[in-house]
């Protein structure tokens, strides 16, 4: 068969199972199979395959048409201009957290410490500190003022990011560490003399947003990646009371979250609860949903 007859049969497949992107899907996967970009399958229609290259695309496209999501079939994910390796122990960077890396390296603009700690809370497969650090090095900022942090509770996670951080020439750079949100700030409160930026993309959807989810989420991303409770607020409040432990060392501190956009109401009242007289800020998306929180303290 010719990528022409392979991509109009296997879109066909992928449209009956209600898969979003069917075309885009079936060229991403033979471009995996035929070793080239996307852009060749799309101006090679009449490129043959082999028997071999047959067999391999057949076995990868119905790992698709059961909702695997295509990053873990081919075990890796572009996020900020990067690609990141990811597997079934990682949550699947998303473009909407692209606007989180933002957030951050707008905010690094306003801090005039001397010394900056940049901690990444449930890092996942690094992409969001990664991005930050990768940015800053662009942008020649001093690598003495920044102190990176990659913080999870899982060693399988954490394994990932550490690999992703040596593609990426950053591994003397960030420090990952396995610890309990910021548990380790906690108990080496000796590091936060200096300003301190929390960055925390944490498990937030609710038991009814997750439950709802399409089955390439539900059924294959971590759940402890997604679920957080009955409103999905569960971790942020678990992260706010750490934070008032840390907040009686230094009050040089910002948080820097994602949310749920109908999270906006419920996050604002949980805030005040525990900082009373802290400074909110949101940012939407390029959806134009509520997406980012900034917290200063």
């Amino acid at each position: 068969m010719n990528i022409n007859q392979i991509l109009a049969d296997s879109i066909e497949k992928l449209k009956e199972k209600k898969i979003i992107t069917p075309q885009l899907d079936a060229e991403l996967l033979l471009g995996f199979i035929l070793k080239k970009p996307r852009e060749y399958v799309m101006i090679h229609p009449e490129h043959q395959l082999t028997k071999l290259q047959e067999t391999g695309y057949k076995k990868i496209l119905q790992r698709r048409l059961k909702h695997e999501p295509i990053a873990y079939i081919l075990g890796q994910k572009e996020f900020y201009g990067l690609n990141f390796k990811v597997n079934k122990h990682t949550l699947i960077p998303r473009p909407e957290t692209e606007h989180l890396v933002d957030a951050v390296i707008s905010n690094l603009q306003l801090v005039n410490s001397k010394k900056i700690i940049i901690a990444d809370i449930g890092t996942g497969s690094g992409n969001i500190i990664i991005s930050i650090a990768k940015n800053n090095e662009q942008q020649s900022m001093s690598s003495n003022k920044i102190k990176y942090f990659g913080i999870d509770i899982s060693e399988k996670v954490l394994a990932i990011a550490k690999k992703n951080s040596k593609i990426h020439k950053l591994n003397n750079k960030i420090k990952f560490i396995k610890s309990d949100l910021l548990k380790y700030f906690i108990d080496h409160c000796s590091l936060i003399t200096d300003h301190c930026i929390i960055i925390a993309n944490l498990p937030y959807l609710s038991k009814k947003i997750y439950f709802s989810a399409m089955p390439d989420v539900k059924n294959f991303e971590p759940k402890s990646a997604l679920l957080s409770g009955m409103d999905g607020l569960d971790h942020y409040e678990k992260l706010f009371k750490q934070l008032k432990k840390i907040l009686l060392i230094t009050d040089h501190c910002s948080l820097i979250l994602e949310i749920s956009p109908e999270q906006k109401k419920s996050i604002t009242k949980l805030i005040k609860k525990y900082f009373p007289n802290a400074h909110i800020e949101f940012q939407k998306d390029l959806a134009q949903k509520w997406r980012v929180v900034k917290l200063f303290i």
